[in-house]
């Protein structure tokens, strides 16, 4: 997670496996875990020009990276619904928060499968197979990209409820040693890049293709904060 060139401040949060970073990053951080329970992975985006977009995205990652999930998509739908409905009783607390909100997008992993999830424009892809698919949806508005949202976590001065985009994928057979290989940005990053470049690069290692997705994003203009997660799911064959 990266400041970019022309943002003040950063408004970017993440979250892999608990961890959450709301500070921009001198470099990639490398993690490893076994998948003997849900492993969440997120990125959330404060909402440009917002009141307290900082606030939202912090707030929104460490209420995903504390819950504990069950219930597979209906679990983490009520889990977004919550955080909703928390970011905008504390608008009404406190009237400076007014209008604050964020995107987020997630991917739920567990040994068998990994559940996918959005509000807003960060994306989650997969790649598999030298092929990159986006699996999010943007809540965009038709037309030429104007940096508006159709949905997101608060980010309206009343309460609007949310109807977050929720799919899976199955991780394949039992004796995968090829990996799954997931990209979770925002949209510092997409804006960036267009999606032949982006698979192009995720044909690297995953830190390899994580620095250079960064660095073809800045030398494009870096007009955002730039946030990656990459994600790699391997399991050797049964013995």
């Amino acid at each position: 997670m990266v400041q970019g060139r022309r943002r003040a401040d950063n408004e970017d949060s993440i979250t892999v496996a608990g961890w959450v970073s709301d500070a921009a990053m001198a470099g990639p951080r490398r993690s490893r875990h076994e998948l003997t329970e849900p492993l969440l992975v997120a990125v959330a985006d404060g909402m440009g020009g917002h009141a307290a977009g900082e606030v939202a995205s912090r707030y929104a990652i460490k209420r995903l990276a504390a819950e504990t999930y069950s219930g597979g998509e209906a679990g983490v739908a009520a889990v977004l619904a919550a955080i909703n409905a928390e970011l905008y009783q504390s608008m009404a607390a406190a009237p400076s928060f007014l209008g604050m909100g964020t995107t987020v997008a997630g991917l739920l992993l567990t040994a068998s499968r990994a559940l996918w999830f959005n509000l807003g424009d960060s994306r989650v892809y997969c790649h598999r197979g030298r092929r990159l698919e986006q699996l999010s949806v943007d809540d965009v508005p038709p037309g030429a990209r104007s940096g508006a949202l159709t949905q997101s976590l608060g980010g309206w001065h009343s309460f609007v409820p949310v109807a977050p985009h929720i799919g899976a994928k199955d991780l394949g057979a039992a004796d995968m040693t090829v990996p799954s290989r997931w990209l979770i940005c925002s949209d510092g990053l997409s804006d960036m890049l267009g999606g032949a470049e982006i698979e192009r690069t995720m044909e690297a290692g995953d830190e390899e293709a994580l620095r250079a997705l960064f660095t073809h994003a800045m030398a494009a203009g870096g007009e955002d904060n730039i946030s990656i997660i990459v994600a790699s799911v391997l399991r050797g064959p049964r013995t």
